[in-house]
């Protein structure tokens, strides 16, 4: 199984969420080339960080691109549901903001 696909595995188990959040900056990164922070690649236990190694190689060989297009998205409706809920939330706090000012 190649990187993109291992990643785009952990991403739908939910699994090691602190890892797979570094891998999927690091794999955004490589698609839209967005600055990523190397020192992130520190955090991660070794054989997420050989996973990490496994994705830049197989990016920079083109090796896997219909791999790395359903990782992409993947990565993008992620971004998407986190943006939304981000939109959700705001008026709730306006709302908080606004009954305590009341009280």
């Amino acid at each position: 199984m190649n990187a993109a696909k291992k990643i785009r595995k952990l991403i739908e188990s939910g699994a090691a969420e602190g890892d797979v959040a570094v891998l999927v900056d690091l794999a955004r990164s490589l698609e839209t080339g967005v600055p990523f922070q190397l020192s992130q690649l520190n955090a991660l236990d070794m054989r997420n960080f050989d996973l990490a190694m496994e994705l830049i190689a197989d990016w920079r060989f083109d090796h896997h691109i219909p791999a790395r297009r359903k990782l992409t998205d993947v990565i993008m409706n992620l971004h998407e549901e986190s943006a939304a809920e981000s939109v959700d939330l705001a008026p709730v706090a306006e709302r908080i903001e606004a009954a305590d000012k009341v009280e």
